[in-house]
């Protein structure tokens, strides 16, 4: 089941309060209409950064309080891969990372790989993601790749790393940016 679908199945529910978290995890935190058929790269052999790992929350506005439905779980997966879930709970979803540097630009790419419901139909296309992140005081800064300047029409990886590559230098490569903090606790 892809994001969308996921998405359907609740409108089709009448859920209107989890459409709209779900709306809220896809557009702050990775899928803004970022998903790719190719990988930006294939290589990914840079060790899991042990500092991202654990329980993070999404920094509400100031008027608002954190629901625990915004909570995100990054755990090792490999020594070279994490497993993200988000958002904690039910009908979260779960994707395989890894790190990559490409032209010099560091950054991760993802790959949906379930929900609480099991893997991906056998005959639905691998989806890759790429973010940025940045990490300082325990705030967990995410920024997707702009797809104003890397088209997520790009079929394949060697154009998609062209135009990544010709876009490097510009500040806006990285836009959306979602904040997390760590959990220290939780319940």
């Amino acid at each position: 089941m892809r994001v969308n679908q996921l998405i359907d199945s609740f409108e089709e529910k009448g859920d209107i309060r989890m459409k709209c978290m779900m709306l809220l995890t896809v557009a702050v935190l990775l899928l803004a209409g970022c998903e790719y058929e190719s990988p930006l790269t294939k290589e990914h052999n840079i060790a899991v950064d042990s500092a991202v790992l654990g329980m993070w929350e999404l920094i509400p506005d100031e008027r608002e309080e954190p629901k625990q439905a915004e909570r995100m779980m990054i755990l090792k997966y490999s020594d070279t891969e994490y497993l993200l879930h988000y958002p904690i709970g039910k009908n979260g979803l779960y994707y395989r990372c890894y790190s990559i540097k490409v032209g010099g630009v560091s950054c991760v790419q993802l790959i949906f790989i379930g929900t609480d419901d099991g893997p991906p139909e056998k005959d639905e296309k691998d989806l890759f993601h790429v973010i940025s992140y940045q990490l300082a005081n325990d705030e967990l800064k995410i920024k997707l790749l702009n797809t104003d300047l890397v088209d997520d029409d790009l079929k394949t990886t060697e154009a998609l790393k062209q135009s990544f590559l010709k876009h490097k230098g510009n500040k806006e490569l990285f836009t959306n940016p979602g904040k997390f903090r760590r959990i220290k606790k939780y319940n």
